[in-house]
């Protein structure tokens, strides 16, 4: 069996990423498409803008897939018409589309002490910070027991919230869900990563996930997973016990890409009857 990714998986295209996401983000009534009875899709469909850009599907799912990373200026313009993207939006797809998008540089992320104590303030129930690029900056007693130790436990490039899902082997069996968990990570990924086209980390995150576990490059290009925030998460204990946790998610105020994830007991579940190896 073969490890190699696929090309077209490996290299995402920022302009295909952009345009993938933020055509999730209409729904079909705002451009004038009536919603067939019993459409569950989320979005438009790469059909459907491409018809309201006026240019064939064939070449919208080149251009989305990243094989024609050049289209024209007539052609961005009516992808930012179908997209109903404002005047800040059409400059930023058009800047991607030219390559001309400024590369950010990615400033170094530290766990601060207010939010290290945060963190020892909300155990016993487990909680973690991650940064922009879903670095784990830091985590709680209790986060360390049920999830893993990342600081003490796992190599630098292993310290990642993505990594952890997909790819490390105590994700697979702590969470009953598995696949399910990994795949809403991935699809979350990827909306993080097209607000920062102009970021490569993203695409070297991605590129140690395809590589590590190539099962992830095929979600990643079916992209048919639709994240529900705040899903209950199934938890297997090592006893064999499955207990489950509500996920809580706070963004810093003034950093808004560092969130702190915290988990609280559902109502059938009580962390207060898990006992940890301590």
């Amino acid at each position: 069996m073969t490890t190699d990714v696929p090309l077209s998986v490996r290299t995402p295209s920022p302009l295909g990423e952009f345009l993938r996401a933020r055509r999730h983000q209409i729904a079909p009534e705002e451009v004038g498409i009536r919603r067939a009875k019993g459409r569950r899709r989320v979005g438009l469909s790469r059909t459907e803008v491409a018809e309201l850009a006026h240019i064939s599907v064939a070449y919208y799912d080149l251009i989305e897939r990243g094989r024609d990373l050049r289209p024209s200026k007539t052609v961005i313009d009516g992808l930012a018409r179908a997209l109903k993207l404002d005047a800040d939006g059409r400059a930023h797809l058009h800047s991607i589309a030219s390559g001309s998008a400024p590369r950010r540089k990615a400033e170094p992320e530290i766990l601060s002490e207010e939010l290290e104590e945060l963190l020892d303030s909300i155990d016993p129930n487990p909680a973690y910070v991650v940064g922009a690029r879903w670095d784990v900056l830091g985590a709680n007693h209790t986060a360390c027991q049920l999830f893993t130790d990342w600081e003490s436990k796992r190599t630098k490039r292993e310290r990642n919230l993505l990594w952890f899902y997909c790819c490390d082997p105590a994700a697979r069996s702590l969470f009953v869900d598995w696949e399910q968990e990994a795949a809403d990570q991935l699809a979350l990924f990827r909306e993080a990563y097209a607000r920062h086209p102009d970021d490569p980390a993203y695409k070297r995150v991605l590129d140690e996930v395809f590589k590590a576990n190539p099962a992830t490059a095929t979600w990643w290009e079916q992209h048919d997973s639709d994240p529900t925030r705040g899903r209950t998460k199934r938890i297997r204990l090592d006893t064999g016990q499955v207990i489950q946790l509500r996920q809580l998610v706070l963004q810093v105020a003034d950093e808004p890409d560092i969130r702190v994830i915290s988990y609280f007991a559902d109502a059938d579940g009580d962390l207060d009857d898990v006992e940890f190896d301590y």
